[in-house]
């Protein structure tokens, strides 16, 4: 299996929007993807298929992960895994240590994957997400800032 990230490009918008209609109950449109390419979102290819995305927004140390899917019909395959595992590690190769997101409460796989990589319950944002209503878990980790030297 080969698996790629790699910037998203205007090309997968159809791609992603098809991911993301079947991945949540309330799916970002089209225009909102269009609208954060500047962003430079990641997607995963696996055996060339586009297959999960990453978005993400940066400021100086910290980045806020906005959204993050991997196609429902091959989850549970590691793709999330591998994901989110080269995304971290990009975004603190460019200096970023904070990290955060939202997650809904019932979301418990995702809670899992991001436990797994460091991530901690940080608070409950009520009500936050409609279609249904229901709290999201604010969820977040530190790494060490990377002194530039190699041991």
């Amino acid at each position: 299996m080969k698996r790629v990230m790699r910037a998203m490009e205007t090309a997968d918008l159809d791609s992603v929007v098809g991911i993301e209609s079947r991945a949540f109950t309330h799916p970002w449109p089209k225009q909102a993807f269009e609208d954060i390419l500047f962003m430079r979102p990641w997607v995963l290819e696996v055996d060339d298929t586009l297959c999960g995305y990453i978005l993400y927004h940066k400021v100086l140390d910290e980045a806020v992960i906005l959204n993050f899917a991997i196609d429902p019909d091959i989850q549970g395959n590691g793709h999330g895994d591998y994901l989110l595992k080269h995304s971290l590690d990009a975004l603190a190769d460019e200096g970023c240590c904070h990290f955060y997101l939202d997650v809904r409460k019932s979301n418990e796989a995702a809670q899992k994957l991001y436990a797994k990589h460091g991530f901690l319950a940080l608070g409950i944002r009520k009500q936050y997400y409609d279609h249904p209503t229901e709290d999201a878990i604010v969820m977040g980790m530190k790494l060490p800032v990377n002194s530039g030297e190699n041991t």
